[in-house]
């Protein structure tokens, strides 16, 4: 495991204020508080990782803390534009991730087979629920009559390939396992999101179904966005993480 620096103390700091703050709900500064971590990871990760991944890790931090801010204002209306600032962010990993080749062993390809099962399986369980969202407008252009009630599960199915197809690469790829093992903890916390938002019932006006749920998702989000930070520096440092 890398050693600590105060860079990273600072940005473990701000994820345990923006997630102890969940017991609280929805405030003005919320979006905020909940993208400063990734951002000042990005800030951190972008020229440590240069050399070997160009701006691809340090763009896929950002995009992820642009769809932080989207998502944290729990407004559907701009849920959309959380969405696809992730799907932006995953794409910008994969561009750097397989710049490194593969190295397929058959325990990874195992992995890979479970990921691709799970995402079949979650969608497709998805799809079959269909929860609904009042939604107002859907990216730049206003419904009417607004609000109309409609599924969540186009934007989820969207997203869902390409963040197990980040995860595959990850998993796939010749480089660190601190790498790998944060995409794989990535797929675990977002599945955790469309599961306390849409799929288990909430309480009249609560954001969500469980505030313990979203604190686990939080804790994993932000242990993924950094352990792919910092193995990827390992990385462009030649100190590749075994």
């Amino acid at each position: 495991m890398p050693r600590l620096r105060p860079s990273d103390l600072a940005y473990w700091l701000l994820a345990i204020v923006s997630i102890a703050v969940i017991p609280l709900g929805p405030f003005a500064g919320l979006a905020v508080l909940r993208m400063a971590p990734t951002v000042l990871l990005a800030a951190i990760a972008l020229p440590r990782t240069r050399s070997r991944f160009g701006t691809t890790i340090g763009w896929g931090l950002f995009f992820g803390a642009c769809g932080d801010w989207f998502l944290s204002t729990f407004d559907p209306d701009l849920a959309g534009f959380g969405v696809i600032a992730f799907l932006i962010g995953h794409i910008c990993y994969m561009t750097g991730l397989r710049r490194a080749g593969w190295q397929a062993t058959s325990a990874r390809r195992a992995i890979v087979v479970g990921l691709l099962s799970f995402g079949v399986a979650y969608a497709g369980y998805i799809a079959w629920v269909n929860p609904m969202q009042p939604v107002s407008h859907i990216l730049w252009f206003h419904l009417h009559p607004a609000p109309l009630m409609l599924p969540v599960a186009p934007a989820l199915l969207t997203y869902t390939p390409v963040l197990i197809g980040m995860a595959s690469v990850a998993v796939l790829r010749r480089g660190s396992r601190l790498l790998a093992a944060g995409a794989l903890v990535f797929v675990a916390s977002d599945a955790m999101i469309p599961l306390n938002q849409f799929l288990l019932p909430r309480a009249p006006g609560a954001v969500c179904a469980s505030n313990w749920l979203m604190v686990a998702g939080f804790v994993t989000y932000y242990g993924a966005q950094y352990w792919i930070a910092r193995g990827a520096m390992a990385e462009a440092s030649d100190n590749l993480v075994a």
